[in-house]
């Protein structure tokens, strides 16, 4: 009987530990959600556009020193499925991880200006999605 328990108690520890994914593992998924967003708006993509976002979050931002909010599922809404590639390059500078919550922090440039987006991130029963956007529009310097 000890010996059953003992195995017992062993394949259990195994099998907790294969579940559970390591913080690379993690952050790893985060850049996949983040990279349906970044290349599906860049590749006019409307459909791995949305798998990034929950549709019950939100997207705030500041436009002439007012706050605008805007719900994901209309952001998303906004999104058309064209097929045409943007000019524009894409980048994730950052991912933080913190158990089911991220924060990822992505760049977009364009010719004349660059988007900082800063991304909120749970991860659900359908896996990591971005459930908050703010962002900061730049422009570049014209020399």
């Amino acid at each position: 009987m000890k010996k059953f328990i003992l195995l017992f108690g062993c394949c259990l520890s195994l099998s907790l530990l294969s579940g559970a994914q390591t913080k690379e593992e993690e952050t790893e998924a985060i850049k996949t959600v983040c990279n349906y967003y970044l290349d599906g708006g860049t590749n006019g993509d409307s459909i791995m556009f949305s798998k990034a976002f929950s549709p019950t979050g939100q997207m705030q931002y500041m436009r002439n020193d007012t706050l605008v909010v805007v719900a994901l599922s209309d952001f998303m809404a906004r999104t058309r499925h064209t097929l045409k590639k943007s000019d524009r390059k894409t980048k994730i500078e950052s991912v933080e991880v913190y158990g089911n919550a991220a924060v990822a922090k992505l760049t977009i440039e364009y010719s004349t200006f660059y988007f900082h987006d800063i991304m909120s991130l749970l991860k659900t029963k359908e896996g990591w999605k971005i459930v908050g956007k703010i962002f900061y529009r730049e422009m570049k310097n014209s020399h």
